[in-house]
């Protein structure tokens, strides 16, 4: 099953999350804003809804994003041009701007809504963030180089530190909006409907493998025959439980005391699939099956299954997925509601003007060199993985995978074909 991805806020927040999210050295006196338009980072670019956003809150996105752009037609043996639109409709220049006021607007939105709501950053999150800070740090080099990454990019600790609590209140709604008892807490006919559209199963099963995993060869005859009779054994046991009720902990106790599957450790509850994830025989046996049943054996090509088919509304799986494409839906639905006022400030800036000064700024912080591999890893680790919005002309199908990755298969045995 592919995961469902908070695609809304992800991307936006990825470099700072993998950057360490939380800052409190003492320098940052400076201000980028100030140095790169000649303006002071206080300075109101648009609202939302009220709320003001700043140049310190916009032109962090902006740099990131523009980088990419840039690189984007280094890659491809081009001068760069932002008034170029790579066959679009829409020229780089624009592009970029319109989608450095997106996240901007997406963060102006969660922290005001997160307010609204009551949630703030506590102890643990300070504590775990400080920890996450260090270790950036000392990615980068050292103090006096994580606060040179920050100038490059235009923002300062405050900025960066401001960001990074957009991420843990982002988490904290979903956790907590979404739980049982919240304000959105999914009810079962909820979680029965999503599982039912998105075609979700959910098995435990036992495995005895007849494929040596080693090599991938099949067992000799004969090993292969005693994994049959242990099987048979095994359900036999299972048929034996005349409690619906205790059917389950006799499967786990022998699950776990038999099972040959090596994803067994990581999906102890049972796996959650679609049409085509696991093996045909898997899969077959486990739609012919009545939530809380026991198939008989079940051959494939990795060995003998016996199946425990589950209701994937009540798997933990089904109901994180749910709540994070309900978050998305509400987030989206927030976004389109705002209402945004630009300043002429905002209406009069041109990406083409702000990366020329920023890049004439980012020379008299570091050495040339420096300087562009600190774009070279925010290019990389950041906008051009993981971007709110599509990625230019034909760079577009490839964001969009990057985005969607398939949720594991149940190791070896359980392997999608």
């Amino acid at each position: 099953m592919k995961k469902i991805m908070r695609r809304v806020l992800g991307g936006a927040l990825s470099l700072v999350m993998m950057l360490g999210l939380l800052t409190g050295c003492s320098g940052g006196a400076q201000d980028p804003v100030q140095e790169v338009m000649g303006y002071e980072g206080s300075t109101v670019l648009f609202t939302v809804d009220g709320n003001d956003v700043t140049a310190a809150d916009y032109f962090f996105w902006m740099a990131q994003n523009a980088d990419y752009v840039a690189s984007y037609f280094t890659g491809m043996g081009l001068e760069m041009d932002w008034t170029n639109n790579l066959g679009g409709s829409q020229d780089m220049d624009s592009y970029v701007k319109d989608a450095s006021m997106d996240t901007a607007v997406l963060y102006s939105i969660v922290k005001a809504k997160a307010a609204e709501y009551g949630y703030e950053m506590g102890k643990e999150d300070e504590e775990a963030y400080e920890a996450d800070l260090a270790s950036a740090k000392e990615e980068l080099g050292g103090e006096e180089e994580y606060e040179d990454f920050l100038l490059t990019m235009c923002i300062t600790d405050e900025g960066m530190r401001d960001m990074s609590t957009v991420g843990v209140l982002y988490n904290q709604m979903a956790e907590g909006l979404f739980r049982e008892g919240g304000e959105y807490a999914a009810t079962p006919e909820d979680l029965a409907a999503y599982a039912e559209e998105n075609d979700l199963l959910c098995a435990k099963h036992i495995l005895l493998m007849t494929q040596d995993m080693a090599t991938g060869e099949a067992l000799p005859e004969a090993d292969a025959a005693a994994q049959k009779t242990l099987a048979e054994d095994i359900l036999a046991q299972l048929q034996a439980v005349e409690d619906p009720a205790e059917l389950e902990t006799k499967f786990d106790e022998l699950m776990n005391e038999h099972s040959q599957d090596t994803g067994l450790a990581a999906y102890p509850n049972g796996y959650v699939f679609t049409a085509g994830e696991m093996v045909a025989e898997f899969e077959e046996a486990t739609r012919a099956l009545e939530f809380g049943a026991v198939s008989g054996i079940v051959e494939s090509s990795y060995g003998y299954h016996i199946i425990l088919r589950l209701d994937p509304a009540e798997s933990e799986e089904v109901q994180t997925t749910w709540q994070a494409a309900e978050m998305d839906a509400l987030i989206q639905q927030w976004t389109e509601e705002a209402v945004i006022e630009t300043t002429e400030t905002y209406d009069n800036l041109t990406t083409a003007e702000f990366y020329t000064n920023l890049t004439a700024y980012r020379e008299t912080i570091a050495p040339a060199e420096e300087t562009e591999d600190a774009a070279a890893t925010e290019e990389t680790d950041g906008a051009a993985e993981e971007s709110t919005e599509e990625a230019p002309a034909d760079q577009a199908e490839d964001a969009a995978t990057q985005e969607e990755t398939t949720e594991e298969a149940p190791a070896e045995g359980e392997a999608a074909e």
